[in-house]
Protein backbone atom coordinates (compact mmCIF):
# COMPACT_ATOMS: atom_id res chain seq x y z
CA UNK A 1 0.00 0.00 0.00
CA UNK A 2 2.81 2.39 0.91
CA UNK A 3 4.59 1.62 -2.37
CA UNK A 4 1.40 2.38 -4.28
CA UNK A 5 1.02 5.74 -2.53
CA UNK A 6 4.68 6.57 -3.20
CA UNK A 7 4.26 5.70 -6.89
CA UNK A 8 1.19 7.92 -7.17
CA UNK A 9 3.03 10.77 -5.43
CA UNK A 10 6.04 10.53 -7.77
CA UNK A 11 3.77 10.48 -10.81
CA UNK A 12 1.89 13.53 -9.61
CA UNK A 13 5.08 15.46 -8.80
CA UNK A 14 6.58 14.62 -12.21
CA UNK A 15 3.40 15.82 -13.91
CA UNK A 16 3.46 19.08 -11.99
CA UNK A 17 7.19 19.50 -12.70
CA UNK A 18 6.65 18.96 -16.43
CA UNK A 19 3.85 21.54 -16.41
CA UNK A 20 6.05 23.92 -14.47
CA UNK A 21 8.92 23.51 -16.94
CA UNK A 22 6.55 24.23 -19.79
CA UNK A 23 5.38 27.31 -17.93
CA UNK A 24 8.98 28.48 -17.36
CA UNK A 25 10.04 28.09 -21.03
CA UNK A 26 6.77 29.42 -22.41
CA UNK A 27 8.46 32.76 -23.25
CA UNK A 28 10.73 31.18 -25.92
CA UNK A 29 8.47 32.25 -28.85
CA UNK A 30 8.34 35.78 -27.41
CA UNK A 31 12.13 35.98 -27.19
CA UNK A 32 12.50 34.53 -30.70
CA UNK A 33 10.15 37.22 -32.02
CA UNK A 34 12.15 39.90 -30.20
CA UNK A 35 15.38 38.59 -31.74
CA UNK A 36 13.79 38.71 -35.21
CA UNK A 37 12.77 42.33 -34.61
CA UNK A 38 16.35 43.22 -33.64
CA UNK A 39 17.59 41.44 -36.78
CA UNK A 40 15.19 43.47 -38.94
CA UNK A 41 16.38 46.70 -37.33
CA UNK A 42 19.97 45.66 -38.01
CA UNK A 43 19.20 45.03 -41.69
CA UNK A 44 17.48 48.42 -42.03
CA UNK A 45 20.43 50.21 -40.43
CA UNK A 46 22.90 48.34 -42.65
CA UNK A 47 20.99 49.26 -45.80
CA UNK A 48 21.19 52.90 -44.66
CA UNK A 49 25.00 52.66 -44.24
CA UNK A 50 24.65 53.02 -40.44
CA UNK A 51 27.07 50.18 -39.85
CA UNK A 52 27.74 50.88 -36.16
CA UNK A 53 24.03 50.94 -35.31
CA UNK A 54 23.46 47.88 -37.47
CA UNK A 55 26.21 45.97 -35.68
CA UNK A 56 24.72 46.90 -32.31
CA UNK A 57 21.25 45.59 -33.24
CA UNK A 58 22.68 42.43 -34.79
CA UNK A 59 24.85 41.77 -31.72
CA UNK A 60 21.77 41.99 -29.50
CA UNK A 61 19.92 39.59 -31.79
CA UNK A 62 22.90 37.20 -31.75
CA UNK A 63 23.11 37.23 -27.93
CA UNK A 64 19.40 36.50 -27.59
CA UNK A 65 19.42 33.73 -30.22
CA UNK A 66 22.44 31.96 -28.71
CA UNK A 67 20.61 31.75 -25.35
CA UNK A 68 17.55 30.07 -26.92
CA UNK A 69 17.19 26.28 -27.33
CA UNK A 70 18.03 24.89 -30.75
CA UNK A 71 15.28 24.80 -33.37
CA UNK A 72 15.07 25.13 -37.14
CA UNK A 73 13.73 28.69 -36.94
CA UNK A 74 16.31 29.76 -34.37
CA UNK A 75 19.24 28.24 -36.32
CA UNK A 76 18.08 29.83 -39.57
CA UNK A 77 17.77 33.29 -38.01
CA UNK A 78 21.13 32.92 -36.23
CA UNK A 79 22.82 32.04 -39.54
CA UNK A 80 21.34 35.12 -41.22
CA UNK A 81 22.42 37.29 -38.26
CA UNK A 82 26.01 36.05 -38.52
CA UNK A 83 25.94 36.70 -42.27
CA UNK A 84 24.82 40.28 -41.69
CA UNK A 85 27.46 40.77 -38.99
CA UNK A 86 30.00 39.68 -41.58
CA UNK A 87 28.67 42.39 -43.92
CA UNK A 88 28.98 45.14 -41.30
CA UNK A 89 32.47 43.95 -40.29
CA UNK A 90 33.54 43.98 -43.93
CA UNK A 91 32.15 47.51 -44.32
CA UNK A 92 34.40 48.58 -41.43
CA UNK A 93 37.33 46.78 -43.12
CA UNK A 94 37.54 44.19 -40.34
CA UNK A 95 38.13 41.43 -42.85
CA UNK A 96 39.31 38.67 -40.49
CA UNK A 97 36.26 39.18 -38.26
CA UNK A 98 34.02 39.24 -41.32
CA UNK A 99 35.44 35.91 -42.51
CA UNK A 100 34.80 34.30 -39.09
CA UNK A 101 31.17 35.42 -39.19
CA UNK A 102 30.70 34.11 -42.74
CA UNK A 103 32.21 30.75 -41.78
CA UNK A 104 29.90 30.47 -38.75
CA UNK A 105 26.88 31.38 -40.85
CA UNK A 106 27.42 28.80 -43.60
CA UNK A 107 26.59 25.62 -41.55
CA UNK A 108 23.44 27.27 -40.15
CA UNK A 109 21.91 28.22 -43.52
CA UNK A 110 19.58 25.81 -45.28
CA UNK A 111 20.88 25.17 -48.84
CA UNK A 112 17.37 24.67 -50.22
CA UNK A 113 15.92 27.96 -49.00
CA UNK A 114 19.06 30.09 -48.59
CA UNK A 115 21.21 29.28 -51.61
CA UNK A 116 21.57 33.01 -52.36
CA UNK A 117 22.91 33.76 -48.88
CA UNK A 118 25.31 30.81 -49.11
CA UNK A 119 26.58 32.02 -52.48
CA UNK A 120 27.10 35.52 -51.06
CA UNK A 121 28.86 34.14 -47.96
CA UNK A 122 31.33 32.11 -50.05
CA UNK A 123 31.82 35.06 -52.43
CA UNK A 124 32.56 37.45 -49.56
CA UNK A 125 34.97 35.00 -47.93
CA UNK A 126 36.85 34.76 -51.24
CA UNK A 127 36.82 38.54 -51.65
CA UNK A 128 38.10 39.31 -48.13
CA UNK A 129 40.77 36.60 -48.45
CA UNK A 130 41.97 38.13 -51.71
CA UNK A 131 42.06 41.63 -50.17
CA UNK A 132 44.08 40.41 -47.18
CA UNK A 133 46.54 38.50 -49.39
CA UNK A 134 45.21 34.98 -49.06
CA UNK A 135 46.34 32.11 -51.27
CA UNK A 136 44.87 32.32 -54.74
CA UNK A 137 43.93 28.64 -54.85
CA UNK A 138 41.83 29.02 -51.70
CA UNK A 139 40.25 32.18 -53.06
CA UNK A 140 39.35 30.46 -56.31
CA UNK A 141 37.88 27.49 -54.40
CA UNK A 142 35.58 29.78 -52.43
CA UNK A 143 34.58 31.54 -55.66
CA UNK A 144 33.72 28.13 -57.19
CA UNK A 145 31.57 27.27 -54.16
CA UNK A 146 29.82 30.62 -54.48
CA UNK A 147 29.21 29.97 -58.17
CA UNK A 148 27.75 26.53 -57.36
CA UNK A 149 25.18 27.97 -54.94
CA UNK A 150 24.41 30.86 -57.30
CA UNK A 151 23.53 28.32 -60.00
CA UNK A 152 21.38 26.43 -57.48
CA UNK A 153 19.57 29.70 -56.74
CA UNK A 154 19.19 30.30 -60.49
CA UNK A 155 20.54 33.87 -60.18
CA UNK A 156 22.36 35.12 -63.32
CA UNK A 157 22.98 38.45 -61.59
CA UNK A 158 24.83 36.76 -58.75
CA UNK A 159 26.85 34.64 -61.19
CA UNK A 160 27.96 37.77 -63.06
CA UNK A 161 28.82 39.49 -59.78
CA UNK A 162 30.99 36.51 -58.74
CA UNK A 163 32.73 36.54 -62.12
CA UNK A 164 33.37 40.27 -61.84
CA UNK A 165 35.06 39.89 -58.44
CA UNK A 166 36.99 36.85 -59.64
CA UNK A 167 38.39 38.74 -62.66
CA UNK A 168 39.15 41.79 -60.52
CA UNK A 169 40.88 40.02 -57.62
CA UNK A 170 42.35 36.88 -59.18
CA UNK A 171 42.86 37.79 -62.88
CA UNK A 172 43.41 41.57 -62.95
CA UNK A 173 44.93 41.35 -66.46
CA UNK A 174 41.73 40.02 -68.05
CA UNK A 175 40.48 43.53 -68.83
CA UNK A 176 38.20 42.51 -71.69
CA UNK A 177 36.37 39.96 -69.56
CA UNK A 178 35.97 42.46 -66.72
CA UNK A 179 34.61 45.09 -69.12
CA UNK A 180 32.12 42.65 -70.59
CA UNK A 181 30.86 41.48 -67.19
CA UNK A 182 30.65 45.01 -65.74
CA UNK A 183 28.73 46.30 -68.79
CA UNK A 184 26.25 43.43 -68.50
CA UNK A 185 25.79 44.04 -64.75
CA UNK A 186 25.38 47.79 -65.21
CA UNK A 187 23.27 47.93 -68.37
CA UNK A 188 21.16 44.79 -68.21
CA UNK A 189 20.71 44.47 -64.45
CA UNK A 190 21.02 48.10 -63.36
CA UNK A 191 23.93 47.60 -60.96
CA UNK A 192 25.07 51.25 -61.02
CA UNK A 193 28.07 50.66 -58.77
CA UNK A 194 29.69 48.78 -61.65
CA UNK A 195 29.76 51.99 -63.75
CA UNK A 196 32.59 53.27 -61.57
CA UNK A 197 34.58 50.11 -62.33
CA UNK A 198 33.87 50.56 -66.06
CA UNK A 199 35.18 54.14 -65.92
CA UNK A 200 38.33 52.98 -64.08
CA UNK A 201 39.00 50.27 -66.69
CA UNK A 202 38.43 52.62 -69.64
CA UNK A 203 40.66 55.28 -68.10
CA UNK A 204 43.39 52.65 -67.67
CA UNK A 205 43.08 52.04 -71.47
CA UNK A 206 43.05 55.83 -72.05
CA UNK A 207 39.55 55.61 -73.58
CA UNK A 208 38.67 58.98 -72.09
CA UNK A 209 35.51 59.66 -74.10
CA UNK A 210 34.05 56.22 -73.35
CA UNK A 211 34.92 56.74 -69.69
CA UNK A 212 33.11 60.12 -69.68
CA UNK A 213 30.09 58.46 -71.32
CA UNK A 214 29.78 55.85 -68.62
CA UNK A 215 30.56 58.40 -65.89
CA UNK A 216 27.38 60.29 -66.78
CA UNK A 217 25.41 57.10 -66.18
CA UNK A 218 26.83 56.75 -62.66
CA UNK A 219 23.67 57.67 -60.73
CA UNK A 220 22.42 56.44 -57.34
CA UNK A 221 19.47 54.09 -57.25
CA UNK A 222 19.14 54.25 -53.46
CA UNK A 223 19.28 57.37 -51.29
CA UNK A 224 21.44 55.50 -48.80
CA UNK A 225 24.28 55.38 -51.35
CA UNK A 226 23.94 58.96 -52.67
CA UNK A 227 27.05 60.22 -50.91
CA UNK A 228 29.13 57.30 -52.18
CA UNK A 229 28.05 57.99 -55.77
CA UNK A 230 28.87 61.70 -55.37
CA UNK A 231 32.36 60.88 -54.11
CA UNK A 232 32.98 58.36 -56.88
CA UNK A 233 31.68 60.78 -59.51
CA UNK A 234 33.94 63.62 -58.33
CA UNK A 235 36.99 61.41 -58.09
CA UNK A 236 36.50 59.85 -61.54
CA UNK A 237 35.70 63.22 -63.06
CA UNK A 238 39.01 64.59 -61.78
CA UNK A 239 40.85 61.68 -63.40
CA UNK A 240 39.09 62.30 -66.73
CA UNK A 241 39.96 66.02 -66.59
CA UNK A 242 43.57 65.18 -65.81
CA UNK A 243 43.75 62.80 -68.82
CA UNK A 244 42.37 65.60 -70.99
CA UNK A 245 45.07 67.96 -69.74
CA UNK A 246 42.70 70.12 -67.70
CA UNK A 247 44.83 69.89 -64.56
CA UNK A 248 43.50 73.03 -62.82
CA UNK A 249 39.90 71.91 -63.19
CA UNK A 250 40.83 68.44 -61.94
CA UNK A 251 42.55 70.02 -58.94
CA UNK A 252 39.48 72.17 -58.14
CA UNK A 253 37.19 69.13 -58.36
CA UNK A 254 39.43 67.21 -55.94
CA UNK A 255 39.69 70.24 -53.63
CA UNK A 256 35.90 70.53 -53.55
CA UNK A 257 35.67 66.80 -52.86
CA UNK A 258 38.11 67.08 -49.96
CA UNK A 259 36.24 70.09 -48.53
CA UNK A 260 33.01 68.15 -48.61
CA UNK A 261 34.82 65.21 -47.02
CA UNK A 262 36.03 67.40 -44.15
CA UNK A 263 32.52 68.78 -43.63
CA UNK A 264 31.17 65.27 -43.70
CA UNK A 265 33.70 64.16 -41.12
CA UNK A 266 32.75 67.06 -38.86
CA UNK A 267 29.05 66.30 -39.25
CA UNK A 268 29.79 62.63 -38.67
CA UNK A 269 31.70 63.45 -35.48
CA UNK A 270 28.75 65.47 -34.18
CA UNK A 271 26.34 62.76 -35.24
CA UNK A 272 28.45 60.11 -33.55
CA UNK A 273 28.48 62.15 -30.32
CA UNK A 274 24.70 62.47 -30.45
CA UNK A 275 24.37 58.82 -31.43
CA UNK A 276 26.52 57.78 -28.48
CA UNK A 277 24.35 59.72 -26.04
CA UNK A 278 21.22 58.38 -27.70
CA UNK A 279 22.67 54.89 -27.67
CA UNK A 280 23.43 55.27 -23.96
CA UNK A 281 19.83 56.28 -23.29
CA UNK A 282 18.52 53.43 -25.41
CA UNK A 283 20.90 50.97 -23.74
CA UNK A 284 19.83 52.18 -20.31
CA UNK A 285 16.14 51.77 -21.16
CA UNK A 286 16.84 48.40 -22.68
CA UNK A 287 18.73 47.38 -19.54
CA UNK A 288 15.75 48.40 -17.43
CA UNK A 289 13.45 46.39 -19.70
CA UNK A 290 15.71 43.34 -19.49
CA UNK A 291 15.91 43.65 -15.70
CA UNK A 292 12.11 43.85 -15.53
CA UNK A 293 11.88 40.77 -17.77
CA UNK A 294 14.36 38.90 -15.58
CA UNK A 295 12.38 39.93 -12.50
CA UNK A 296 9.16 38.64 -14.07
CA UNK A 297 10.93 35.46 -15.11
CA UNK A 298 12.26 35.02 -11.58
CA UNK A 299 8.81 35.63 -10.12
CA UNK A 300 7.34 33.05 -12.48
CA UNK A 301 10.06 30.59 -11.50
CA UNK A 302 9.45 31.22 -7.79
CA UNK A 303 5.71 30.78 -8.34
CA UNK A 304 6.26 27.45 -10.08
CA UNK A 305 8.61 26.28 -7.33
CA UNK A 306 6.10 27.28 -4.63
CA UNK A 307 3.31 25.49 -6.49
CA UNK A 308 5.46 22.37 -6.77
CA UNK A 309 6.39 22.51 -3.08
CA UNK A 310 2.75 23.01 -2.12
CA UNK A 311 1.73 20.09 -4.32
CA UNK A 312 4.42 17.88 -2.75
CA UNK A 313 3.36 18.89 0.79
CA UNK A 314 -0.30 18.24 0.01
CA UNK A 315 0.49 14.86 -1.48
CA UNK A 316 2.65 13.91 1.51
CA UNK A 317 -0.13 14.93 3.88
CA UNK A 318 -2.63 12.89 1.86
CA UNK A 319 -0.32 9.87 1.87
CA UNK A 320 0.30 10.20 5.63
CA UNK A 321 -3.42 10.60 6.29
CA UNK A 322 -4.26 7.56 4.17
CA UNK A 323 -1.52 5.57 5.88
CA UNK A 324 -2.78 6.64 9.31
CA UNK A 325 -6.34 5.65 8.37
CA UNK A 326 -5.13 2.31 7.08
CA UNK A 327 -3.11 1.75 10.25
CA UNK A 328 -6.13 2.62 12.43
CA UNK A 329 -8.24 0.12 10.53
CA UNK A 330 -5.56 -2.55 10.93
CA UNK A 331 -5.29 -1.89 14.69
CA UNK A 332 -9.05 -1.90 15.09
CA UNK A 333 -9.20 -5.24 13.24
CA UNK A 334 -6.48 -6.70 15.46
CA UNK A 335 -8.25 -5.51 18.61
CA UNK A 336 -11.52 -6.97 17.40
CA UNK A 337 -9.77 -10.26 16.71
CA UNK A 338 -8.30 -10.30 20.24
CA UNK A 339 -11.65 -9.30 21.72
CA UNK A 340 -13.43 -12.14 19.91
CA UNK A 341 -10.76 -14.61 21.01
CA UNK A 342 -10.94 -13.76 24.70
CA UNK A 343 -14.73 -13.33 24.70
CA UNK A 344 -14.95 -16.86 23.38
CA UNK A 345 -12.61 -18.09 26.12
CA UNK A 346 -14.60 -16.17 28.70
CA UNK A 347 -17.83 -17.68 27.41
CA UNK A 348 -16.43 -21.19 27.77
CA UNK A 349 -15.25 -20.37 31.30
CA UNK A 350 -18.68 -19.01 32.19
CA UNK A 351 -20.33 -22.18 30.93
CA UNK A 352 -18.01 -24.32 33.08
CA UNK A 353 -18.72 -22.06 36.03
CA UNK A 354 -22.46 -22.36 35.49
CA UNK A 355 -22.18 -26.12 35.44
CA UNK A 356 -20.39 -26.00 38.83
CA UNK A 357 -23.03 -23.65 40.22
CA UNK A 358 -25.86 -25.93 39.10
CA UNK A 359 -24.16 -28.96 40.59
CA UNK A 360 -23.61 -27.11 43.87
CA UNK A 361 -27.27 -26.11 44.02
CA UNK A 362 -28.34 -29.69 43.34
CA UNK A 363 -26.17 -31.05 46.20
CA UNK A 364 -27.43 -28.38 48.62
CA UNK A 365 -31.04 -29.16 47.65
CA UNK A 366 -30.51 -32.88 48.34
CA UNK A 367 -28.92 -32.09 51.71
CA UNK A 368 -31.91 -29.92 52.60
CA UNK A 369 -34.10 -32.96 51.94
CA UNK A 370 -32.13 -34.86 54.52
CA UNK A 371 -29.79 -36.72 52.29
CA UNK A 372 -26.20 -36.89 53.31
CA UNK A 373 -24.41 -35.80 50.24
CA UNK A 374 -20.81 -34.59 50.41
CA UNK A 375 -19.33 -32.02 48.12
CA UNK A 376 -16.62 -33.50 45.90
CA UNK A 377 -13.14 -32.13 46.54
CA UNK A 378 -12.87 -30.71 43.03
CA UNK A 379 -16.15 -28.88 43.41
CA UNK A 380 -16.17 -25.40 44.92
CA UNK A 381 -18.93 -22.84 45.00
CA UNK A 382 -18.76 -20.05 42.46
CA UNK A 383 -17.85 -17.65 45.30
CA UNK A 384 -14.66 -19.63 45.91
CA UNK A 385 -13.92 -20.07 42.22
CA UNK A 386 -10.31 -19.55 41.24
CA UNK A 387 -9.26 -16.83 38.76
CA UNK A 388 -11.07 -17.61 35.50
CA UNK A 389 -8.05 -16.47 33.46
CA UNK A 390 -4.62 -17.28 34.79
CA UNK A 391 -1.86 -14.69 35.10
CA UNK A 392 -0.10 -16.28 32.12
CA UNK A 393 -3.25 -15.76 30.02
CA UNK A 394 -3.50 -12.13 31.11
CA UNK A 395 0.19 -11.55 30.37
CA UNK A 396 -0.29 -13.13 26.95
CA UNK A 397 -3.28 -10.83 26.35
CA UNK A 398 -1.27 -7.76 27.38
CA UNK A 399 1.65 -8.72 25.10
CA UNK A 400 -0.68 -9.35 22.14
CA UNK A 401 -2.43 -5.99 22.54
CA UNK A 402 0.90 -4.18 23.01
CA UNK A 403 2.23 -5.71 19.77
CA UNK A 404 -0.97 -4.98 17.84
CA UNK A 405 -0.88 -1.32 18.96
CA UNK A 406 2.85 -0.76 18.25
CA UNK A 407 3.88 -0.67 21.94
CA UNK A 408 0.97 1.47 23.15
CA UNK A 409 0.60 -0.53 26.40
CA UNK A 410 4.31 -0.13 27.20
CA UNK A 411 4.06 3.60 26.58
CA UNK A 412 0.99 3.73 28.84
CA UNK A 413 3.00 2.11 31.64
CA UNK A 414 5.85 4.60 31.09
CA UNK A 415 3.56 7.63 30.90
CA UNK A 416 1.68 6.68 34.10
CA UNK A 417 4.03 4.74 36.42
CA UNK A 418 1.50 5.01 39.33
CA UNK A 419 -0.69 2.36 37.67
CA UNK A 420 -0.30 -0.98 39.46
CA UNK A 421 -0.51 -4.46 37.97
CA UNK A 422 -4.19 -4.67 38.96
CA UNK A 423 -4.79 -1.27 37.35
CA UNK A 424 -3.16 -2.44 34.15
CA UNK A 425 -5.28 -5.61 34.12
CA UNK A 426 -8.40 -3.47 34.39
CA UNK A 427 -7.07 -1.14 31.63
CA UNK A 428 -6.38 -4.05 29.26
CA UNK A 429 -9.84 -5.57 29.77
CA UNK A 430 -11.42 -2.14 29.29
CA UNK A 431 -9.45 -1.58 26.05
CA UNK A 432 -10.74 -4.84 24.52
CA UNK A 433 -14.32 -3.88 25.52
CA UNK A 434 -14.97 -6.28 28.43
CA UNK A 435 -18.05 -5.49 30.54
CA UNK A 436 -17.97 -4.99 34.33
CA UNK A 437 -19.51 -8.41 34.81
CA UNK A 438 -16.84 -10.04 32.64
CA UNK A 439 -14.12 -8.18 34.51
CA UNK A 440 -15.45 -9.31 37.89
CA UNK A 441 -15.47 -12.92 36.76
CA UNK A 442 -12.04 -12.82 35.09
CA UNK A 443 -10.39 -10.96 37.96
CA UNK A 444 -12.43 -12.87 40.62
CA UNK A 445 -13.64 -9.70 42.31
CA UNK A 446 -16.97 -8.07 43.05
CA UNK A 447 -18.51 -5.58 40.62
CA UNK A 448 -18.10 -2.89 43.28
CA UNK A 449 -14.38 -3.57 43.19
CA UNK A 450 -14.38 -2.96 39.43
CA UNK A 451 -16.05 0.39 40.02
CA UNK A 452 -13.44 1.38 42.60
CA UNK A 453 -10.65 0.20 40.29
CA UNK A 454 -12.03 2.43 37.54
CA UNK A 455 -11.97 5.45 39.85
CA UNK A 456 -8.40 4.69 40.94
CA UNK A 457 -7.22 4.49 37.32
CA UNK A 458 -9.01 7.76 36.50
CA UNK A 459 -7.37 9.43 39.49
CA UNK A 460 -3.89 8.29 38.38
CA UNK A 461 -4.43 9.32 34.80
CA UNK A 462 -6.54 12.49 34.99
CA UNK A 463 -9.30 13.16 37.55
CA UNK A 464 -11.09 15.44 35.06
CA UNK A 465 -11.81 12.58 32.63
CA UNK A 466 -15.49 11.60 32.64
CA UNK A 467 -15.26 8.29 30.75
CA UNK A 468 -11.94 6.60 31.51
CA UNK A 469 -12.85 3.53 29.39
CA UNK A 470 -13.33 5.64 26.23
CA UNK A 471 -10.19 7.62 27.05
CA UNK A 472 -8.10 4.43 27.31
CA UNK A 473 -9.32 3.15 23.93
CA UNK A 474 -8.69 6.56 22.29
CA UNK A 475 -5.24 6.86 23.91
CA UNK A 476 -3.84 3.58 22.68
CA UNK A 477 -5.16 4.16 19.16
CA UNK A 478 -3.83 7.70 18.86
CA UNK A 479 -0.22 7.27 19.96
Amino acid sequence: MKIQYAYITCLFVLTISWSGCRFVVSDVPERLQKAEELYRQGITSNNSSQYETSTDYLKQAEEMLVSLPQSAQRDQLLGLTWFRLGNTSESDMLYDIAQSYYRRAIPMLNPDSNAVYLACAYRDIARTMAITGGEQDSVLWYFSQAEQYARAANSPLLLLDIDAYRYQLCYPDSVSHRLEVCKQLAEEYGVHTRYSELVELLLAQHATDSAAYYLERLQPTDSAYTYWFEQSYAYLQSKILRQRGQTDMAYNVLLSLYDRKIEELQRDAGARTYALSLHYDVAREQQKTEEAQRERQWQRTISVILVLLLAVVVMLLVVLWRYWQQRRREQAGQLQSLRDKYVQQLQLALERLQQKVNLTKEIELQRMRGKEVEFPKWLQTYRDEQLMMSKESLDELIASIDKALDGAISRLRTAYPELTESDMQFAILSIIGASDNDMSIVLNVQKQTIYHRRQIVRKHVNPDIDDIDAWLRTYVLSI
